[in-house]
């Protein structure tokens, strides 16, 4: 066994959504890998009363914050610890999702896993979402957990069309089932109109791909919508996991266009990893 990823920042917020973040970076790391767990103080937060003309000092807010985030990320740290898992910590300031994003870029992290809440579209167009951020921002794999996923133990399922950013994905998988000995699950869902011999041959020359890192592979095509297909498939398979690409589309972008990547992370219920892909 190795670890699945060898360098991990894990945003921690002291939520239950975290603490599942958390956990699952946990078996991520086993075997050699390493987290770096932060806290992001917004000073924007404690500050915009201010800026309105209420009369406040922003100081010993800030001193709080800034001592709850010591606590939350201590709390990870010493759970690794107790897990003979490696990890530092660091307490960030500014716009979390650029905080984030900013840091792990600088440690040299090779994933990134943050627990989310799963809010609705509705509330995330208006409100924003720090793991939707930086699910469309970061550069390396983001692995998002609800703090109510389920715990299965079938393949990994892999959204897979003829995109770059599908392919990409499928590298992580291939590199999450060789560390993990799990299988792989080739989903494709399938508009009626097109040619089901190209669909056939995705999937066996990516089939190809899986096998040659000694992978087990299987492949299936439901016709649907994607989003429905890909969540109700890797329901009914069991799945443990959803591997997805993603082009990072603004928030403009994806509210009228619609995004797969964005509608798996919603739905699904168990955790999710994205890849960006630019083209």
């Amino acid at each position: 066994m190795k670890p699945v990823f060898q360098h991990i920042t894990v945003p921690v917020d002291g939520s239950s959504a975290s603490e599942r973040g958390v956990a699952f970076a946990l078996e991520l790391a086993r075997d050699g890998g390493r987290l770096s767990f932060c806290n992001v103080v917004d000073p924007t937060l404690v500050c915009a009363p201010a800026a309105l003309g209420t009369a406040l000092d922003p100081g010993p807010m800030l001193g709080v914050l800034d001592d709850d985030a010591v606590l939350f990320c201590a709390r990870a740290h010493d759970r690794a610890a107790s897990e003979a898992i490696s990890s530092d910590t660091s307490v960030l300031h500014g716009m979390p999702i650029a905080a984030i994003e900013s840091f792990a870029e600088h440690n040299g992290s090779d994933a990134i896993v943050i627990g989310t809440n799963g809010r609705t579209r509705l509330s995330r167009a208006i409100l924003g979402s720090v793991a939707e951020g930086i699910v469309r921002r970061a550069a390396v794999p983001v692995v998002a957990v609800h703090q109510d996923d389920d715990m299965r133990t079938g393949p990994l399922a892999v959204a897979l069309d003829d995109s770059i950013a599908a392919r990409a994905a499928l590298d992580v998988a291939i590199r999450i089932a060789a560390a993990r000995g799990m299988t792989i699950l080739l989903l494709h869902a399938r508009d009626a109109r097109s040619d089901l011999s190209a669909v056939n041959a995705m999937l066996d020359a990516a089939a190809q791909r899986v096998r040659a890192a000694r992978v087990t592979v299987e492949s299936v095509v439901h016709e649907g919508a994607p989003v429905d297909t890909v969540v109700r498939v890797a329901d009914q398979r069991d799945c443990c996991m959803i591997v997805t690409g993603t082009h990072g589309r603004a928030p403009l972008a994806r509210l009228v266009l619609g995004s797969v990547a964005a509608g798996v992370l919603e739905r699904a219920r168990v955790p999710v990893v994205t890849l960006r892909c630019a083209a």
